[in-house]
């Protein structure tokens, strides 16, 4: 038994022994070097020698960057205002920068699908430029949030109201039940 156990330990810590020997090595990522090296005082004199024979190269001047604009496929639109589809069971409503396809267009109106409902908005509620409709949809989601923090705080400050009313309703009703009944006198017959 205590031969067996002496074999089992010294193969386990052969095969430890073994598996650390030949395991592959971890590979430390080399560091990315972010900033230029400082040139040595030798190295700064040739490179002085070189631009003055070179001569000095002018910079390109800069030209005025014109952003394109990010356009959606065509037929692909966004929602630049809150729209809104009576149904039957009440009112669907479509957030600005909900992406629509367009499936008509008129005069004034155009007719659009979301994928799921079809609906008509005035053609000046639609843009295709990608950048104004993630600039509509994120300001409608600031906005959301802050009427949600807002009415999250007037409901606490509703509840916290009802609360310190109840607990004047109880203290007052506490306050009567303590009071010391006056005893009924006796009305003297005559």
């Amino acid at each position: 038994m205590k031969k067996a156990l002496l074999v089992l330990l010294s193969v386990a810590i052969v095969g430890y022994l073994g598996w650390r020997w030949f395991a592959p090595t971890a590979v430390a990522p080399t560091p990315v070097q972010r900033s230029n090296p400082k040139p040595t005082a030798a190295a700064r004199s040739t490179r002085t020698k070189q631009v003055a024979q070179q001569g000095v190269a002018k910079p390109a001047p800069a030209r005025p960057v014109t952003s394109q604009p990010r356009l959606a496929p065509e037929g692909t639109f966004f929602l630049l205002e809150r729209a809104s589809l009576p149904i039957e069971s009440g009112v669907i409503g479509f957030a600005p920068g909900t992406k629509v396809t367009l499936v008509g267009q008129g005069a004034s109106a155009s007719t659009v699908t979301d994928g799921q409902y079809q609906f008509t908005v005035q053609s000046s509620q639609l843009t295709n430029d990608l950048d104004l409709a993630a600039s509509v949809a994120k300001a409608d989601y600031t906005s959301q949030a802050q009427i949600t923090e807002l009415t999250a705080k007037w409901a606490q400050e509703y509840s916290q109201q009802q609360r310190d009313a109840f607990i004047a309703s109880e203290k007052g009703k506490a306050q009567k039940k303590t009071r010391p009944r006056a005893t009924p006198r006796a009305t003297p017959k005559h």
